[in-house]
């Protein structure tokens, strides 16, 4: 077993400047944050990417820069780019012989660096984790690690959290759940695919859905090479989605329903109860939401996104990225 490189690092985005401009502490020792660019007065936010991901990758770069634009945050990156890569075992092994123990171990050390820069005089009472893939589950692992030490991390969001080793008869490790902070909210886009199938939040919103395994409106369906482009269209729709909902936070209204067949069936199996996915989610709400996006940019459909579109059922894999992860894994 490979331990976690050393080469973890807090990179801290000046407040309302350029992702260009930042510094870096180790995670550590994460203090020197507090007291260079951090401002105190304002709410935190702290990213971090899936397996394989790049601090420079398309996901990093859209979420960092929409909420540097909003000016309403102070914005932290997670790097464990090292520690995220397949490197030479390869794809799959790489996933289950590396990535997912350093997530787990790096996820620990996050909630030891809450505390630190709690003490440093951080208001983590204003703190919110977002993370993608096996992101999100370095931020549950935070979250716990926090919780055992006495403080409970205000909110989650999850954007697509992975679920190879997460969810299924392998599951082998603990992921986000409802447990992990005050308020968990999930955005399944690729559900059954590389995304968890089941509800696990708070709130656990549903765009597009009409079953696990299907490919999001706008993403080509077939056989691609594992982790292409066109291969995680539908995974990485979670975050394209919230990084719009970032910019207009009423973009994506969604709907309460106990299912998505009460959904399709319309009152009174739906719910009047509507919030919206991303920063202005009510953290009052419980259940599942369900709504229907555009099929390219900009996604929002608004109001007329809270009908579903029985038409437009989602096509299905022929074979899907994570049959084919999960066949290498046993």
């Amino acid at each position: 077993m490979w331990s976690a490189s050393i080469c973890v690092w807090f990179i801290t985005i000046i407040f309302g400047n350029s992702i260009e401009n930042y510094i870096a502490t180790s995670l550590s020792k994460p203090q020197p944050i507090v007291s260079s660019c951090v401002d105190l007065t304002l709410p935190t936010v702290i990213y971090t990417f899936g397996y394989r991901g790049k601090t420079a990758g398309p996901a990093t770069s859209a979420v960092l820069n929409a909420y540097i634009n909003k000016r309403k945050r102070n914005v932290l990156l997670l790097d464990w780019e090292e520690e995220a890569r397949s490197g030479y075992l390869g794809i799959p092994l790489g996933y289950v012989l590396y990535a997912v123990p350093n997530a787990i171990k790096i996820g620990k050390e996050l909630g030891a660096a809450l505390m630190a820069l709690h003490e440093s005089g951080l208001d983590i009472s204003q703190l919110q984790l977002v993370g993608h893939s096996l992101g999100a589950h370095v931020m549950a692992h935070a979250g716990r690690a926090a919780r055992q030490k006495g403080y409970t991390v205000p909110r989650i969001t999850g954007l697509d959290p992975a679920r190879a080793l997460f969810e299924g008869t392998l599951t082998v490790q603990a992921g986000l759940d409802r447990t992990c902070a005050k308020f968990v909210d999930i955005v399944h886009s690729d559900p059954g695919g590389y995304g968890t199938s089941l509800p696990a939040g708070t709130v656990d919103f549903w765009p597009n859905y009409s079953g696990p395994g299907g490919v999001q409106p706008g993403c080509p369906s077939g056989d691609y090479d594992m982790f292409s482009p066109e291969d995680l269209c539908s995974h990485d729709r979670s975050w394209r989605f919230f990084v719009e909902a970032i910019a207009s936070p009423t973009a994506f209204p969604a709907v309460h329903a106990k299912d998505y067949e009460a959904w399709v069936k319309g009152p009174p199996a739906v719910s009047p109860v509507v919030i919206y996915l991303g920063d202005l989610t009510s953290t009052r709400a419980q259940g599942n939401f369900f709504l229907t996006t555009n099929a390219t940019a900009p996604f929002s459909k608004n109001q007329q996104g809270l009908t579903p579109d029985v038409s437009q059922v989602r096509r299905k894999r022929r074979n899907s990225s994570i049959t084919r992860l999960l066949k290498y894994l046993r």
